[in-house]
């Protein structure tokens, strides 16, 4: 198992740069943003009758039976009561009647692009969300989620320009705050982390990840019983939240409360996954002798382990014999 392996659910953070606004974060360069985040809209995207090719789910055939529309806000209505029900293409559909009717209607796209995006069909939400940004510049959740799938691609700089533009339009907006606290671990600005994840759980406390994600915050710090604090309150909302679980026995590993770590860790991983998941932290914080310890049950726990676990064995052994005596 390698160590990127070892860490799949659990925020990794890695040190970079303190982006700056600049021009780029600004409403009237909002364009710009779009263009060079290659989130302009498709080029079958029509800008006036159909938006056809903002729809991506079952053959349009389907709904080729569906009662017409007299008006916008009737498709509307039609489009939110389908998505109530959980059928989000058949939403889509009325979405984009009611486009044909009133395209201006920034909202409208919006719902679009959230659907797709949920459905990662990604540049078709980024098509609808630009569209959006086109009607209203200051959309917030259009702002949000354009600002959210820049982030996944790690086009920081970007993405914190539209998700503080986003909160500055409505405050309320949680995720852009997670995200905006989650870039500020990343480039260790920890005091600010800390203030936008207070803010997000101000306005959704009942949220895991939300919890989560401020206890890894507090354990990059050392401020280990407030992580733990955190992490206990996002596993009482959701008691099989995988990543939290995986963050938790990082914590005891780190804090060397062996059986609880491996508690932890067995609730989402076999136990020569977490015997392994212990060795990699350990050998992390240079304890190789507790690393060869921990490698060698994983070896014993499963024989499907045996050659991974012989070469993490071979390498923490290696690293012993540098030490010396």
């Amino acid at each position: 198992m390698t160590a990127q392996q070892n860490n799949k659910g659990s925020r990794s953070i890695t040190r970079v740069a303190r982006p700056g606004v600049g021009a780029l974060a600004r409403a009237g360069s909002l364009m710009a943003i779009l263009a060079l985040a290659g989130c302009a809209a498709g080029p079958g995207v029509k800008s006036g009758e159909t938006y056809t090719d903002l729809y991506e789910g079952k053959s349009e055939l389907t709904f080729s039976t569906m009662m017409p529309v007299e008006s916008a806000e009737e498709a509307v209505a039609r489009g939110d009561a389908a998505y109530r029900r959980g059928q989000v293409d058949e939403a889509v559909f009325e979405y984009i009647r009611s486009l044909e009717l009133d395209p201006d209607n920034a909202d409208t796209f919006y719902k679009i692009g959230i659907i797709n995006l949920h459905k990662q069909v990604h540049d078709k939400a980024a098509s609808a969300f630009r569209l959006a940004l086109e009607r209203e510049e200051k959309h917030a959740g259009a702002l949000e989620g354009l600002g959210l799938m820049l982030m996944k691609e790690r086009e920081y700089e970007q993405a914190q320009g539209l998700l503080e533009q986003a909160v500055a339009a409505e405050n309320t907006r949680w995720q852009a705050h997670n995200a905006l606290g989650i870039m500020a671990d990343l480039r260790g600005d920890f005091p600010e982390a800390r203030e936008h994840y207070d803010r997000a759980l101000a306005i959704a406390p009942r949220s895991p990840r939300l919890h989560n994600n401020l206890g890894y915050s507090y354990y990059l710090i050392g401020h280990w019983s407030r992580a733990e604090n955190q992490y206990r309150a996002a596993l009482n909302l959701a008691p099989r939240h995988e990543r939290t679980w995986r963050n938790l026995g990082q914590l005891y590993t780190r804090l060397e409360r062996y059986d609880e770590a491996l508690e932890a860790l067995i609730t989402v991983m076999s136990e020569a996954d977490a015997w392994n998941t212990m060795g990699y932290i350990r050998m992390a914080e240079g304890d190789y002798r507790q690393a060869e310890t921990f490698f060698s049950k994983a070896a014993r726990a499963s024989p499907s382990y045996h050659v991974t676990s012989n070469e993490n064995l071979a390498q923490v052994r290696r690293l012993i014999a540098r030490e010396g005596p």
